[in-house]
């Protein structure tokens, strides 16, 4: 019963740090989402490709920008690796850096 006439008292205090925190919390998880999408970048290639064939962009500039939208495609994947290797240590789970891929060979 405490707790609950706790919870009243400080509503006027604790409900708009609450509701700021759930902002917070909600505007990061979007900008997570954002960084680690990587749809827009494979449609941009796939822009450029057509661009490309029907001769609207010079091969130069189609290598030039390429390169662009591949570095971002591995900077991706290279938060995302971040990312499950610290979910990794958070669960307490030993992880060596790398892929380990089992072929059979070498035993």
């Amino acid at each position: 019963m405490s707790f609950l006439v706790d919870d009243i008292l400080l509503f006027p205090i604790k409900g708009p740090i609450k509701g700021f925190q759930w902002i917070l919390r909600t505007v990061q998880q979007m900008a997570d989402e954002q960084l680690l999408d990587d749809a827009p970048w494979k449609e941009r290639l796939i822009e450029l490709q057509m661009k490309l064939e029907l001769r609207e962009i010079s091969e130069e500039d189609y290598a030039r920008e390429e390169a662009e939208v591949f570095q971002a495609l591995r900077d991706i994947r290279a938060r995302r690796e971040q990312i499950a290797r610290e979910a990794a240590a958070a669960r307490g789970e030993d992880q060596e850096p790398g892929i380990g891929i089992y072929t059979g060979y070498g035993e």
